[in-house]
């Protein structure tokens, strides 16, 4: 008899306890990561690293999820389409209080849906255009940080490449949201002294092919945007991995090219000049974390994030004959972004 009183006060104890234990878990904030890229982009990965540094030092519990989309990666519409209604599947089932929304993608794809909407929050990181390209001004839901590119030092830096002598200055980047935003900074900065002379956003890979090597005398350097989506031509929609793109453009490319991606140099680019992944993903994690924390206090003020990292290759840039100060050097290192 007191055997049997024994295991229904231990059933009891165990239903009692499980109760609890899923009535915690419940009670914990939920923050869905929403990256565009996929998890092999190695910008990607710094920015999780940024993500983790601010969760690491977290004491709240909750539970964190990440979804990649993939989208950059798409040169086709219907697959861009079809990863979005995936990642809003993802937001649907996970039901989270806070998405963290990485990129132009993920905001032109999907976010901007739940702009001014009371859940979830949304705080978006590394997008080029203004906030209000996604309607996210005055949405009582949405926070964030925008990615300004390091525009002054790109051109310090192609100062010191070419021997403090003014160029003229080609662009190119592919007509996807990241690559878009990125143009419309380009050519809202004040360049002199030097001269940008053309900025182009072909979306297939022969007309990037034909765009560059028309350069040739033209151009004394060539300022890589965003590469990701590019089809073979306009008559072949296969994609095109931006690493071929980046080494045909290190070896075929008469201009000095300098890229604006972490991935760049990476990729076997020679130079670049990027936004720092890591220091976003850090930034926007303690805005999300402080946010979640302040419950239902309304949304910080749109932020930017200033902070840069340099990519420098050396054989390639030997080879145009390119001396940057070692101050240069030292920085790729810092950012492990140093290669032979």
């Amino acid at each position: 008899m007191k055997q049997g009183i024994g295991a229904i006060l231990v059933g009891v104890f165990l239903v009692v306890a499980l109760l609890l234990l899923s009535g915690f878990n419940r009670a914990k904030p939920r923050i869905l990561v929403m990256h565009s890229s996929d998890r092999n982009s190695s910008t990607v990965q710094r920015l999780d690293e940024g993500i983790h540094i601010a969760l690491d030092r977290n004491r709240l519990p909750m539970f964190v999820r990440w979804h990649y989309l993939g989208i950059d990666h798409f040169p086709v519409e219907d697959l861009r389409q079809d990863a979005a209604k995936i990642g809003a599947r993802t937001i649907e089932q996970f039901d989270p209080d806070l998405v963290i929304a990485v990129d132009d993608e993920a905001q032109h794809y999907l976010m901007t849906r739940y702009g001014g909407h009371a859940r979830p929050k949304v705080v978006f990181t590394a997008i080029d255009h203004e906030p209000a390209a996604y309607g996210y001004v005055g949405a009582g839901n949405v926070a964030g940080i925008v990615e300004t590119l390091p525009l002054t030092a790109i051109r310090d830096t192609l100062l010191q490449a070419l021997q403090g002598k003014p160029l003229r200055l080609a662009v190119i980047g592919s007509p996807g949201p990241t690559g878009q935003g990125q143009s419309r900074q380009v050519q809202a900065y004040d360049w002199a002294p030097h001269q940008v002379v053309s900025v182009d956003s072909p979306a297939d890979f022969a007309t990037w092919q034909t765009t560059i090597q028309a350069m040739d005398g033209k151009v004394d350097a060539l300022l890589v945007l965003s590469c990701e989506g590019l089809t073979v031509s306009p008559l072949d929609a296969r994609p095109v991995p931006p690493a071929d793109i980046v080494h045909w453009i290190e070896a075929n490319a008469k201009p000095l090219p300098l890229g604006v991606s972490l991935s760049y140099v990476e990729m076997g680019g020679a130079l670049s000049v990027a936004p720092s992944a890591r220091v976003m993903g850090e930034e926007a994690t303690n805005l999300a974390l402080a946010w979640v924390k302040a419950g239902t206090a309304a949304p910080p003020v749109f932020g930017q994030s200033n902070h840069y990292s340099v990519g420098i290759r050396a054989t390639p840039l030997q080879a145009r004959q390119v001396v940057l100060p070692s101050i240069y050097i030292e920085a790729a290192r810092l950012n492990r972004l140093y290669f032979p």
